[in-house]
């Protein structure tokens, strides 16, 4: 029972650490048109804030599936810790871009270690038939910063401050650095484990690639040369990648769990429903103040409903998959947010405050029923040795799609806005488009499931993962 205990705080403290993180990033999001105007700099270049984040949280769980392995548990959530509490110092002093883009890099380090951190106890540590619930508990820890992150940066904007955002975690700081301390005692599971330096810069700076390309799309249209040569960089260096991975003898992952279709169509739709729902996050505060007029505070409150429900429902998908199996959650929650995504795109044109309210009170239901009982269901397709790298794998795969989505989809309001015209006008044009690649995404995303769910029919997998 004491163990039990120590494992849960071990998991509270890593995943407030990990809610801090994805806190300031949905905080910053409500706070753009302020600081495009603070910092003198564009929506292209304020995204960064936010996209170049996500980017740095991807690297970094690149190399966590080694760090997981060689350091003891406490060693890296101090170092975790340690990063945050820095950047939060300098983000909340900064003066102009290039300093506050320093800082969130620093967040950034911190993040990427404390996600995959929290769910390797529990994919570890947490008895097999009681993960579904322990994820769920997890992923309300973590959806709670989302549904909290724009209204609290909304108010703090409104009323005070941008910097107070930050100002204003360094008592929880403390808090989580208390509770850690005291109950992290992981040892690590391989020291001897050796890092695949060359794997990591050719994947990084792909991913870094893919991030231009489209933040070149925003600045200069979809038909320049900048885009296009980002976009022939990025295929060139994934070409790369896979030559390196043939041949190479030591992985940044084990690549054996992706021999396991049911765990590759998982990941697809994983990703998806992260970039759908971090989409969603950037898109409405923006259109609710630059098309619908409204102050920062109005445009954080909007999604504060959904997200807030969103998050408490997630215990108890998790506690449905431990008993009736992951795929009927999973399905239903996907299904919900294709009904959310329709509707912003049928009522695209006479959306109001209230409208976007209840769409995306049904995309966050869905979302809580789907996305944390995805990556349940895949960790039951591994071996104990290689919960790590799916650990990993699912976190970093998510974790990019957040910046990926944010830059996709800032790029196309980007390109549209553009075009001349009142940038109230434009903007609506470029959400419209943004909308119907949501639905379309999701619709993927619920093919990929249904398409996981007909193989592991085929092998004789019950729904509970086992056979």
């Amino acid at each position: 029972m004491k163990v039990l205990k120590q494992t849960v705080y071990s998991i509270v403290a890593a995943g407030l650490l990990s809610f801090m993180g994805i806190l300031v990033e949905t905080s910053m999001n409500v706070t753009f048109p302020t600081l495009m105007k603070a910092m003198a700099v564009n929506l292209e270049t304020i995204q960064w804030i936010t996209t170049g984040y996500l980017l740095v949280v991807t690297m970094m769980m690149i190399a966590s599936a080694h760090l997981l392995k060689k350091y003891p548990a406490k060693n890296l959530f101090l170092f975790a810790i340690a990063c945050f509490t820095i950047g939060t110092v300098i983000a909340a002093c900064a003066t102009n871009f290039p300093v506050l883009m320093m800082a969130r890099v620093i967040q950034a380090l911190s993040t990427g270690i404390s996600t995959p951190l929290m769910f390797h106890i529990i994919l570890t540590q947490i008895p097999r038939e009681q993960t579904g619930t322990y994820n769920g508990m997890a992923a309300m820890i973590i959806s709670l910063a989302p549904a909290l992150g724009p209204t609290y940066g909304g108010l703090l904007t409104a009323n005070f401050s941008w910097r107070q955002i930050f100002w204003w975690l360094l008592p929880l700081i403390l808090i989580v650095f208390v509770i850690g301390l005291r109950n992290l005692t992981m040892s690590a599971a391989d020291t001897h484990d050796r890092f695949d330096w060359w794997g990591f810069v050719i994947f990084s700076a792909c991913l870094i690639a893919i991030d231009f390309a489209f933040n070149a799309a925003g600045k200069t249209g979809f038909m320049s040369w900048h885009f296009g040569g980002y976009l022939l960089i990025a295929v060139i260096l994934v070409i790369l990648l896979a030559a390196y991975n043939r041949h190479a003898t030591n992985h940044l992952l084990d690549l054996n769990i992706f021999r396991n279709l049911v765990v590759d169509w998982h990941l697809l739709a994983y990703f998806l429903l992260q970039f759908i729902n971090i989409g969603c996050s950037f898109i409405l505060p923006n259109v609710a103040q630059l098309v619908l007029g409204q102050d920062a505070f109005v445009a954080g409150l909007i999604l504060l409903p959904g997200a807030l429900l969103g998050a408490f429902m997630a215990p108890v998908a998790g506690r449905l998959l431990d008993k009736v199996g992951a795929y009927r959650p999973i399905l239903s929650g996907v299904t919900a947010m294709l009904l959310g995504c329709l509707a912003f795109v049928i009522s695209h044109s006479v959306l109001t405050v209230g409208l976007i309210c209840v769409y995306f009170i049904l995309m966050r239901v869905g979302f809580a029923f789907a996305f944390g009982n995805t990556i349940t269901n895949a960790s039951k397709q591994v071996k104990m040795s290689q919960k790590a790298d799916i650990n990993v794998a699912f976190n970093m795969s998510q974790q990019y799609a957040g910046s990926l989505g944010t830059g996709v989809l800032a790029a196309i309001i980007g390109a549209y806005q553009l075009q001349p015209g009142k940038t109230a006008v434009t903007t609506a044009a470029g959400a419209a488009v943004d909308y119907w690649l949501l639905a379309i995404l999701t619709v993927v995303a619920l093919l990929s499931i249904w398409n996981s769910r007909r193989i592991s029919k085929k092998v004789g997998m019950r729904d509970d993962g086992r056979f």
